[in-house]
């Protein structure tokens, strides 16, 4: 059985004739109009990027033909209202010189209003995959919900949640590459395959420079971690007996970890110390023998 696309509970809260579908007749009170100076966006709003050229073609649009869709909002402290829904037609209003705006108040708690506002963005498709996890891991620990229930919610396989939060492991750099398009989600599965942020980040400056798609960033990801693997797992050369002696006698007199690295010529021989006291006996047993 298909889940629906929005979350369980949400008709009850917002009507369709709020969330974009056409409103089937019947006496209805409607929306009425606020001020848009006493609007203040959501805390809550999962939404952190606003593509500036799509916000300026519904500047143009509203300037034609108005705002065809209400904003619903709630009360907030003295004569503001907060936003649940309806940020873009909010701030396009704003730029197209409106003084006020359709808009429908609910009464709503912080969790409903985080729910309704992250379910109307991924209805939209509004949010950017990090947005998305963002907004995911809000949910999900602001109002203790697990990922079977968040997928309920949202109207999404519990799988599809899992793998986009797992988006947040990823350094900074990958996610801002996300939120510009510069990377795909494909890319960003791709790289979570590697252990280690360097190993990430290497992967990452590669994809950009040789301007990889996602087959041929899953294919170097196996690649490399073939090669980890080998170096990993090759055996160590066993020391030299002489070295691995001379290593004990030393410990015993300085009274410390000592270690003999050889090298084709040469090689260095580390003692560790684990304070300045330490430090200053181990130089006092070296200036006696000196002496």
């Amino acid at each position: 059985m298909n889940r629906k696309a929005l979350g369980k509970g949400i008709n009850a809260l917002i009507p369709d004739f709020e969330i974009g579908v056409p409103q089937s007749g019947g006496q209805g009170s409607g929306p009425g109009e606020i001020l848009i100076d006493d609007i203040v966006p959501n805390r809550l709003q999962p939404r952190k990027f606003f593509d500036d050229e799509k916000l300026q073609e519904l500047v143009f649009s509203i300037q034609e033909k108005g705002v065809l869709q209400p904003v619903i909002v709630q009360k907030g402290k003295g004569n503001q209202y907060e936003l649940i829904v309806g940020e873009r037609r909010w701030r396009a209003s704003k730029k197209a010189g409106l003084k006020k705006i359709p808009a429908i108040i609910r009464e709503v708690s912080d969790a409903e209003s985080l729910e309704i506002a992250i379910i109307e963005n991924i209805h939209r498709h509004d949010l950017n995959p990090i947005e998305e996890a963002e907004a995911y891991s809000q949910l999900a620990n602001e109002f203790g919900l697990t990922q079977e229930k968040l997928a309920q919610k949202v109207g999404k396989k519990r799988t599809t949640i899992t793998n986009t939060i797992r988006l947040l492991k990823l350094p900074n750099g990958v996610k801002e590459d996300m939120v510009s398009g510069r990377f795909s989600m494909g890319h960003a599965r791709a790289l979570l395959g590697l252990e280690t942020a360097k190993d990430i980040e290497v992967l990452r400056r590669e994809i950009l420079k040789k301007d990889m798609n996602v087959r041929q960033a899953e294919e170097r990801v196996r690649q490399l971690k073939k090669t980890i693997s080998e170096s990993t797992t090759k055996p160590k050369k066993k020391k030299d007996i002489f070295l691995k002696n001379l290593e004990t006698a030393l410990e015993r007199h300085f009274g410390t970890k000592v270690e003999i690295a050889a090298k084709q010529k040469g090689g260095k021989i580390t003692l560790t110390y684990y304070s300045d006291d330490d430090l200053e006996r181990i130089r006092s047993l070296m200036m006696k023998n000196i002496g």
